[in-house]
């Protein structure tokens, strides 16, 4: 349980979202950390390496998030 409570904290959520399954989301995190584990060794980069990566692939998911939120509310202005 105490895994589970430090991974929400360490993910920044809306506080809306929860899991539907708390072991799903320790799971899931355990396997993007071990494929990142694996491509660091592929690569033999460094830890900043691979940090900067991920960094970048969480970018695109930000922003493909607001990218979603900015047409849901131009299409609820342009219906108004």
């Amino acid at each position: 349980m105490f895994h589970y409570l430090s991974l929400m904290g360490k993910l920044s959520m809306k506080e809306d979202w929860k899991p539907m399954d708390s072991q799903v989301l320790v799971d899931a995190w355990e396997e993007i950390k071990d494929c990142a584990e694996s491509i660091q060794k592929d690569l033999a980069c460094p830890d900043e390496t691979i940090s900067k990566m991920l960094r970048s692939v969480a970018e695109t998911f930000d922003n493909t998030v607001e990218e979603l939120l900015d047409r849901a509310e131009e299409d609820w202005e342009e219906e108004k």
